[in-house]
Protein backbone atom coordinates (compact mmCIF):
# COMPACT_ATOMS: atom_id res chain seq x y z
CA UNK A 1 0.00 0.00 0.00
CA UNK A 2 1.04 3.60 -0.29
CA UNK A 3 2.85 5.49 2.44
CA UNK A 4 -0.19 7.77 2.90
CA UNK A 5 -2.22 4.94 4.43
CA UNK A 6 -2.28 5.05 8.23
CA UNK A 7 0.00 2.48 9.83
CA UNK A 8 -2.95 0.84 11.58
CA UNK A 9 -4.45 -0.11 8.20
CA UNK A 10 -1.17 -1.71 7.14
CA UNK A 11 -1.18 -3.56 10.47
CA UNK A 12 -4.82 -4.65 9.97
CA UNK A 13 -3.95 -6.37 6.67
CA UNK A 14 -0.78 -7.93 8.06
CA UNK A 15 -2.67 -9.35 11.05
CA UNK A 16 -5.32 -10.96 8.84
CA UNK A 17 -2.69 -13.55 7.95
CA UNK A 18 -1.55 -14.10 11.54
CA UNK A 19 -3.01 -15.67 14.68
CA UNK A 20 -2.61 -12.53 16.80
CA UNK A 21 -6.24 -11.86 17.74
CA UNK A 22 -5.25 -9.35 20.45
CA UNK A 23 -3.16 -7.40 17.95
CA UNK A 24 -6.01 -7.46 15.44
CA UNK A 25 -8.56 -6.14 17.96
CA UNK A 26 -6.10 -3.44 19.06
CA UNK A 27 -6.39 -1.89 15.59
CA UNK A 28 -9.89 -0.68 16.53
CA UNK A 29 -11.22 1.99 18.89
CA UNK A 30 -13.16 0.86 21.97
CA UNK A 31 -16.43 1.88 20.30
CA UNK A 32 -15.61 0.68 16.78
CA UNK A 33 -18.23 -0.79 14.49
CA UNK A 34 -17.53 -3.39 11.80
CA UNK A 35 -20.08 -4.23 9.10
CA UNK A 36 -19.41 -7.46 7.20
CA UNK A 37 -21.69 -9.93 5.39
CA UNK A 38 -24.89 -8.11 6.40
CA UNK A 39 -23.98 -8.20 10.11
CA UNK A 40 -22.71 -5.50 12.45
CA UNK A 41 -20.18 -5.97 15.24
CA UNK A 42 -19.87 -3.25 17.86
CA UNK A 43 -17.04 -2.93 20.37
CA UNK A 44 -13.97 -5.03 21.16
CA UNK A 45 -15.79 -8.18 22.34
CA UNK A 46 -17.96 -8.39 19.22
CA UNK A 47 -15.04 -7.60 16.91
CA UNK A 48 -12.95 -10.27 18.67
CA UNK A 49 -15.75 -12.84 18.25
CA UNK A 50 -16.13 -11.91 14.55
CA UNK A 51 -12.39 -12.31 13.93
CA UNK A 52 -12.16 -15.56 15.92
CA UNK A 53 -15.13 -17.02 14.03
CA UNK A 54 -13.86 -16.11 10.58
CA UNK A 55 -10.32 -17.29 11.39
CA UNK A 56 -11.67 -20.62 12.69
CA UNK A 57 -13.97 -21.18 9.70
CA UNK A 58 -11.66 -20.06 6.89
CA UNK A 59 -8.00 -19.60 6.21
CA UNK A 60 -7.65 -16.50 4.05
CA UNK A 61 -5.45 -13.63 3.01
CA UNK A 62 -6.31 -10.11 1.88
CA UNK A 63 -3.94 -8.38 -0.50
CA UNK A 64 -4.59 -4.66 -0.98
CA UNK A 65 -4.73 -3.66 -4.63
CA UNK A 66 -5.77 -0.01 -4.51
CA UNK A 67 -6.20 2.78 -1.98
CA UNK A 68 -8.42 5.82 -2.31
CA UNK A 69 -9.15 8.61 0.13
CA UNK A 70 -12.73 9.84 0.03
CA UNK A 71 -14.05 13.27 0.86
CA UNK A 72 -14.41 13.40 4.61
CA UNK A 73 -11.27 11.36 5.20
CA UNK A 74 -12.54 7.80 4.81
CA UNK A 75 -9.99 5.47 3.27
CA UNK A 76 -11.20 2.83 0.83
CA UNK A 77 -8.97 -0.14 0.13
CA UNK A 78 -9.87 -2.67 -2.54
CA UNK A 79 -8.31 -6.00 -1.65
CA UNK A 80 -8.17 -9.41 -3.26
CA UNK A 81 -9.36 -11.83 -0.60
CA UNK A 82 -8.63 -15.48 -1.22
CA UNK A 83 -8.82 -18.56 0.90
CA UNK A 84 -10.87 -21.58 1.87
CA UNK A 85 -14.30 -19.99 1.52
CA UNK A 86 -16.93 -20.42 -1.22
CA UNK A 87 -16.42 -18.07 -4.15
CA UNK A 88 -12.73 -17.47 -3.47
CA UNK A 89 -11.06 -15.31 -4.60
CA UNK A 90 -13.16 -12.17 -4.34
CA UNK A 91 -12.40 -8.46 -4.45
CA UNK A 92 -13.77 -6.64 -1.44
CA UNK A 93 -13.96 -2.95 -0.67
CA UNK A 94 -12.91 -2.04 2.86
CA UNK A 95 -14.04 1.45 3.90
CA UNK A 96 -12.11 2.58 6.96
CA UNK A 97 -13.18 5.49 9.13
CA UNK A 98 -10.24 6.58 11.25
CA UNK A 99 -10.49 8.01 14.73
CA UNK A 100 -7.62 8.86 17.10
CA UNK A 101 -5.15 6.89 14.99
CA UNK A 102 -7.23 3.71 15.09
CA UNK A 103 -10.07 2.21 13.05
CA UNK A 104 -13.35 3.67 14.29
CA UNK A 105 -15.51 1.96 11.68
CA UNK A 106 -14.99 -0.61 8.94
CA UNK A 107 -17.49 -1.47 6.24
CA UNK A 108 -16.66 -4.50 4.07
CA UNK A 109 -18.53 -5.04 0.80
CA UNK A 110 -18.07 -6.69 -2.60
Amino acid sequence: MTSTVPAVIDRYYRLIGEDDIDGFVSCFTDDAIVADEDRTYEGPAAIRAWRERTAAEFHYTAVPESVQEEAGGNIVVTALVSGTFPGSPVRLRHRFTMRDGLIGALDIRP
